[in-house]
């Protein structure tokens, strides 16, 4: 979605003020998403070592 509003944008008509305005709109956006990935990621490990607990339990006593 952004990289299809970057391709949208002419920068050359942009002021000085508008550009920093979008930057730092843009590296927000990124801060959140890498965020997000980064809870997304521990839920995937979580739920990764229940799995395998479950797995492990699950498997048949000799």
């Amino acid at each position: 979605m952004c990289g299809f509003t970057v391709d949208l944008i002419d920068f050359d008509q942009l002021s000085d003020a508008q550009k920093k305005t979008l930057l730092r709109k843009l590296q927000r956006k990124q801060k959140n998403l890498r965020s997000q990935l980064e809870d997304v990621n521990e839920s995937l490990k979580g739920i990764t070592r229940a799995i395998r607990e479950v797995e492990r339990k699950s498997k048949p006593r000799r």
